[in-house]
């Protein structure tokens, strides 16, 4: 978290406002006793900046949600972090964390979003991932978008926060920073 703070803050007049960063943690980063602190700490190096900060939980390992881990989560989304569940359907937790948790965003995973081809409907789960996040009132991010099928149909379905391919490869550090200061400030979509 520091370290994107130190990278970040020379960019500040070349990030729009509402630019989206998010961190990937884990239960295990939740767990540990200094989380709350540090998370606050990398906030507060965004004071006067209008970025989304979002938190955003991975699947990698079991996500088992005891009272501390919710207390935390609470307490930052209460502070103003947004939390994300990231590869959404793949991973370890079940259904029921979205019951106990509070989730801003569920990042659709890849392996949904590659079966759009354009064609025949080849997308019948990936609908019911959209309907499911719409009807518990979650908004959507939609990874793994790597073709203009992808981003066209995702579009139609009012899914305008997406990532992948299609758009940037990933990319080093210094790779951002001459990509951002090529560019003018730029617009973005708000949610």
């Amino acid at each position: 978290m520091a370290q994107v703070n130190a990278q970040m803050r020379p960019l500040f007049s070349k990030l729009p406002d509402g630019f989206h960063i998010g961190l990937n943690i884990s239960v295990s980063h939740i767990n540990a006793p200094t989380f709350i602190d540090d998370c606050l700490h990398y906030q507060r190096g965004f004071e006067g900046k209008a970025v989304k900060l979002m938190l955003e939980i991975t699947e990698q390992e079991p996500l088992l949600l005891n009272g501390a881990v919710v207390d935390k989560l609470n307490t930052l989304h209460s502070r103003g972090f947004s939390i994300a569940l990231d590869n959404f359907g793949t991973g370890y937790s079940g259904l029921s964390c979205l019951h106990e948790l509070v989730f801003d965003y569920i990042k659709i995973d890849q392996s949904f979003v590659g079966r759009v081809t354009g064609e025949a409907p080849t997308s019948k789960l990936l609908d019911c991932v959209i309907e499911m996040a719409r009807t518990l009132s979650l908004r959507i991010i939609a990874e793994g978008v790597e073709t203009e099928a992808q981003r066209d149909y995702l579009n139609r379905q009012n899914i305008h926060l997406l990532q992948g391919y299609y758009f940037w490869k990933p990319m080093p550090y210094v790779a951002l920073v001459m990509l951002l200061l090529s560019k003018p400030k730029a617009r973005i979509v708000e949610e």
